[in-house]
Parts: C-alpha cells; sequence; structure tokens
C-alpha cells in the first residue's frame, strides 16, 4: 500500500520535474512511511512512497522493465499476481524480485491496456512508456484506490491524492460551483469532478492515456446484473461459500501483522470466520462503540470474538474525539459528509497499533441488497405499479403544504409519485434541489445556472436502465455510494495511520457473482440480505445473525445539542462561514434552531449541520490555507471547554 505520484511535461527539464514530484511525495508521506523513490528522465518524473507489506527487501519503486523503456509507480495489491507471473515467465519475460509490481511493467509490455482486465485486486497504476513518450493510468473495478489528476500548462501531474496534485505551485485552487451543490446533495462529490476545477477523479474501472498531447478514456469493468446464473439456490450457495472462501484466503498473504475490523454485523463477521479457520494463530480484531445504546454494537462484536478465540481490542468514541476532526478533514482532501468518517479514523488507529493490515466487510451491503432503503423502495414501486400517478401527486402536494421541509414522514409518499431515479434521490440527498433553492444566496444560484444535482443520479440509473428495480438500486451503488463514501473514507482513514485494508467481499468474482443472483433471492419478509444469510449461517452467532441492522452511525444531533454546541456555532455563524457566499444567513440561524429544539415529528437536521461543519473546514485549510495545527489548537480549545 502506498502513494504515488508523478509529471509528464512534453519539452519538460527532468531536474525541475524531479523537484516538482519530490514535493508532491512529501504531501503523502502517510501513505508510504518506509521508503520514497523518485524517477526522473526527460519530459518525466514518477514518484512513490511505500508501505511495504509483500516483497519487503526488493520491491522498490518506480520499477522498471528490463531495458528501462517502461517504468511503473504502483498503489495497492494484486491478489492474482502469481498466477500471472507464471505465464509470463513461460513466455519469456525475465524478472529480478519476487513483487506483485514488476508484474504489472511486464503484463504492460504483454497486453498493452488490456493488462487491466486480468487484474485482481485493488490499484491505482501510474506506467511511462518511454518508447512511445505515453503516460498510462488506471484504476481497479471498484475504486478502492484513488487516483487524481491535473491537466494543464502543457502537462499533466496525477496524484493518490488531491494534497499531492496541489503541491504543484502551478495547480490554481478554483472551487467548482457545481461540486459544492453535489456535495450538499450526495455527502462526496461523483467523479470525475473534484472540489476544485482543472482536477479530475480518474473513475473506478476506468484507464487514461496521455499521449501527443491528447487524453483517451475507457472503462474495462462494470457490475453485470443482466446476466442470471441458472443455478439453484442450494448449488449457488456451495459455489458462493467456496468463492468467499478464496477471497478472503488471498487477501491473507502477508509479511507483516495482520488482522480485521469487527463491527458484530453480519459481515465482518463472516470475514473473521473465514480468517479464523484459515490462520493457524488467533485473528486479531478491533472493534470501536459508543456509550449511546443506539449505536453501539461492541456486545455483538464480543459474541464473535468469543466464538473464534480472537485477540480482541475495542474502544469507545468519545465527544472530545470531535477535536481530531480537522485532522480528519485535511486527510479526507475533499468535503466529505459522511459523518462515520470519525470512528472509521479512530478504528483504523486502533488497528494499526497492532497490525499493518486489516480486513474488513465492506460491499456486504451493496452486493446481497443489505441497506434498509432497498426494501422501502421495493415497496415504494409495487405501490407505484398499482396506485394511478395522479392520486399519488395529489396526495403528496396535500401532505407537502402542511409538513416543514425537514419532515422526511412524507417521503414515501412523494417517492411513490416519482421515477426511481428521482426517488432514490429523495431518500439518500441530504439538501435536495429544492432545498438547495431556498439555503443559496442569490450570487451562488447565478453562479450555478441551472445546475441540478439530480442530474447525476438519473445519469447512474440510465446505465442500468431495464434491469429489475433491485439491481438498478445495486448498480447505483457500486457504481457511486461504495466507491465515493465507503471506499473512499476507509482508505483515507487507514491511510492516514499507514494502514492497509482489504475487502473480499470486493473482489471482482464476488461482485460478478452476486449480480448473477435472481434479486428475488436477496429479500426475505421484507428484509435483505437473505442469500448472504443462507449461505453464512452457522458461522455466526445467533444472536448476531438474528439482531436487526445499525449502521455506523455517529450520535452527533445529541453532540451538537450538548458538549459540542459551541463548536457548531463557532463554525456556522463564524463571518468567515457566512463570507463565502454560499448560505442565506436566515436559512442557517432557522435549521440551528430547528435542531436545538430536538427530534420531533422526525426531524432530525443533525446531519445536515455535519455537512456544513465539514464544508467549512476544509474551506480554511484547502481554501483560506489555514495551517492545520492552527485549525487543531482553535478546535481543541473550544472543545476542550465544551467537555470540561
Amino acid at each position: 500500500m502506498c502513494g504515488i505520484c508523478g509529471v509528464f511535461m512534453g519539452g519538460g527539464e527532468s531536474t525541475a520535474l524531479k523537484e516538482t514530484v519530490k514535493g508532491m511525495c512529501s504531501r503523502m508521506t502517510h501513505r508510504g512511511p518506509d521508503e520514497e523513490g523518485v524517477y526522473a528522465s526527460g519530459p518525466v518524473a514518477l514518484g512513490h512512497r511505500r508501505l511495504s507489506i509483500i516483497d519487503i527487501s526488493s520491491g522498490q519503486q518506480p520499477l522498471c522493465n528490463e531495458d528501462g523503456t517502461v517504468w511503473v509507480v504502483f498503489n495497492g495489491e494484486i491478489y492474482n499476481y502469481r498466477a500471472i507471473r507464471e505465464d509470463l515467465i513461460r513466455k519469456g519475460h525475465r524478472f529480478r524480485t519476487n513483487s506483485d509490481t514488476e508484474v504489472l511493467v511486464h503484463l504492460y509490455e504483454d497486453r498493452g491496456e488490456a493488462m487491466f482486465e486480468l487484474l485482481n485486486g485493488m490499484f491505482a497504476i501510474g506506467i511511462w512508456d518511454g518508447k512511445r513518450e505515453k503516460l498510462l493510468l488506471g484504476r481497479d473495478r471498484l475504486g478502492k484506490k484513488p487516483l487524481y489528476y491535473c491537466r494543464g500548462d502543457g502537462k499533466i501531474s496525477f496524484a493518490s491524492e488531491l494534497k499531492a496534485i496541489l503541491a504543484d505551485p502551478d495547480v490554481p485552487r478554483s472551487v467548482l460551483p457545481e461540486s459544492v451543490s453535489n456535495y450538499l446533495s450526495f455527502q462526496y462529490i461523483p467523479p470525475p469532478a473534484t472540489i476544485f476545477a482543472g482536477i479530475c477523479k480518474l473513475e473506478p474501472a476506468t484507464y487514461l492515456a496521455f499521449q501527443d498531447g491528447v487524453i483517451r478514456k475507457k472503462k474495462f469493468w462494470a457490475p453485470d446484473f443482466g446476466r442470471k446464473s441458472g443455478l439453484s439456490r442450494e448449488a449457488a450457495i456451495g459455489q458462493f461459500q467456496e468463492l468467499l472462501l478464496d477471497a478472503v484466503r488471498i487477501r491473507m498473504e502477508s509479511e507483516v501483522p495482520l488482522g480485521a475490523f469487527l463491527s458484530g454485523g453480519i459481515d465482518s463477521s463472516t470475514v473473521v470466520a473465514l480468517m479464523a479457520g484459515l490462520s493457524d494463530h488467533p485473528v486479531n480484531t478491533t472493534s470501536i462503540g459508543f456509550r449511546e445504546s443506539s449505536f453501539n454494537e461492541l456486545p455483538y462484536a464480543r459474541e464473535v470474538s468469543r466464538r473464534y478465540a480472537t485477540t480482541h481490542n475495542e474502544y469507545v468514541l468519545e465527544p472530545d474525539f470531535m477535536r481530531d476532526i480537522g485532522r480528519i478533514v485535511y486527510h479526507l482532501d475533499e468535503p466529505f459528509g459522511d459523518s462515520s468518517a470519525l470512528p472509521t479514523y479512530l478504528l483504523c488507529g486502533m488497528t494499526r497499533r497492532n497490525v499493518t493490515v486489516a480486513m474488513s466487510g465492506d460491499g456486504g451491503d451493496e452486493n446481497f441488497a443489505g441497506y434498509d432503503r432497498y426494501m422501502s423502495a421495493l415497496l415504494e414501486e409495487r405501490v407505484r405499479r398499482t396506485v394511478p400517478p395522479l392520486l399519488l401527486r395529489l396526495l403528496f402536494s396535500v401532505v407537502k403544504r402542511t409538513l416543514s421541509p425537514y419532515v422526511r414522514s412524507y417521503t414515501r409518499i412523494e417517492n411513490m409519485a416519482l421515477e426511481l431515479p428521482l426517488a432514490a434521490c429523495n431518500t439518500f440527498f441530504c439538501f435536495d434541489d429544492d432545498l438547495k433553492r431556498t439555503m443559496f444566496t442569490e450570487s451562488f444560484r447565478r453562479k450555478l445556472g441551472g445546475h441540478r444535482s439530480d442530474l447525476v443520479m438519473k445519469e447512474i440509473f440510465r446505465q442500468a436502465d431495464g434491469l429489475d428495480p433491485l439491481n438498478q438500486l445495486q448498480y447505483a451503488d457500486l457504481s457511486g455510494y461504495l466507491p465515493e463514501d465507503i471506499l473512499m473514507k476507509v482508505d483515507r482513514m487507514s491511510m492516514a495511520h499507514s494502514l492497509e485494508v482489504r475487502a473480499p467481499l470486493l473482489d471482482y468474482r464476488v461482485v460478478e457473482f452476486a449480480g448473477s443472483l435472481l434479486p428475488e433471492w436477496h429479500v426475505r419478509n421484507g428484509s435483505g440480505k437473505a442469500f448472504l444469510r443462507d449461505a453464512v449461517k452457522g458461522w455466526i452467532p445467533e444472536k448476531v445473525f438474528g439482531r436487526p441492522k445499525m449502521g455506523f452511525g455517529v450520535p452527533i444531533g445529541d453532540w451538537f445539542r450538548g458538549k459540542l454546541q459551541r463548536l457548531m456555532e463557532g463554525v456556522l455563524f463564524d463571518d468567515r462561514t457566512l463570507g463565502r457566499g454560499y448560505f442565506e444567513p436566515d436559512f442557517l440561524r432557522g435549521l440551528w434552531a430547528r435542531h436545538l429544539r430536538g427530534p420531533a415529528w422526525q426531524i432530525d437536521v443533525s446531519q445536515l449541520l455535519w455537512v456544513l461543519l465539514v464544508l467549512e473546514l476544509w474551506h480554511r485549510l484547502y481554501v483560506d490555507r489555514e495551517s492545520l495545527e492552527n485549525l487543531e489548537g482553535w478546535i481543541d480549545r473550544v472543545v476542550c471547554e465544551s467537555v470540561s
């Protein structure tokens, strides 16, 4: 696991490019604290920060082929590299190391741009082909590893993190109004855009070739829900169990200590169960909990730990942990509104005390329909097919006139009158497009023109047109929410602590297998994950197996009305916040007053407040360029005074 970067500039001078790349590497020391490597020649410079996991003695990067014409920098792990290596040796390729990195160099020589289709792993890859003067970038199928790029001033630069791109003084910091709007809806910024104009994210399962001043991109994979396997349910369960066991097995290769996150849910418990069966020593597990019982999963994690005799570590997240929010926002690079970044940061930090690599249960909900909103959407779809749309729209218009715009109790009625993509927006969005028109200032609305965030979701659903409604929802999450929220959060929070995280349930073979299952196999008695439950029954303690789903949430509503009220007020109504020109002050005051009155009529605006808090703290770090130390000092003083 590493951080990579590079610059290609036609007519560039290697010494200057090398200094630029060294500056980029310095921003990513946390991603690779063990070593730094830089290669510079003619118009290109490549950089690498290394966290040593496999072939520790000889896996240094950048790495080249025999004659030095092809160079690679690589972040991630290739789990099938040994099989690829053996095939390449039979074809006459010679290897100097045992690393998965060197396999990429020779695979490019052998297969060219088609190489990415052969890889099973998580990766962000940069390849320099000196003979063709071509830079090739590629990102793994599910988007586990990030990759940013920026083209301008006759050059192209790339890096694992946005902050490394910004280390180049030639890169401007112009905030995109559309990205601010999309962030407020999605809580992340959908690719290929970033928060800054001119800087892009490479989409998952995509490679980019830059040659002769031209960028060419191609998608090499997508989730496929159109082809069903035809297996019986019993045969499918047996095949899945074998596949999942292999997915865990190949991810247990490591020359450094390895452990697992354990939430006490079905997904992470399944991974721990399989690890215990494959390991000759106790699995090291780590869990995070809260004093608030409705958010606390620690008792369930203990059940799994006892069942498999793991070496278990658990920690309780307290409000004073919010003093680390400045550092968390710094590591996230872009505005990111999922408050579960807080416990994820702590979980990764605690895990890193004992291991260098951790397994996670990410992917179970998307692959096997575990989200409650899937079940709500299916109910809405059934009503949509039986009740005349005109009647539903009339009912919704009556209800909407009588309730506050923050009340979500009418959402299901509205969704029944909408097509599935818009209904998904209505359920998923933090600030919807209607609410944003109310909160934005007139000048900011002019900058946005006619921009609508729901068009992003519509385009994703267009790609899944013709599928069963449940498969459409799964496709949308695998294409958007999973890579840009779940996986982005895990990558940044783990790399902040130099921890590698592997996700067996996101082996692309598991994803393809799950997509081949009949949609109805996932649903039983109004709940999801029926197929996964049947497949792992007996592996997991009954208390864990039978409990309702609990997300990795944070009790920020209680905290903002209590020990962290001063922090929220100190940011929300600060002159700098209001001076951004985004929000009407009266809207912010009304939102805060609504929160202080406490939950009523299903009104909980705490997540909206969190999204606004993160946006302002991000601006202070990345636009105002306030030092992290100064911001941390201010937050620490406010939090300490509040919790004392």
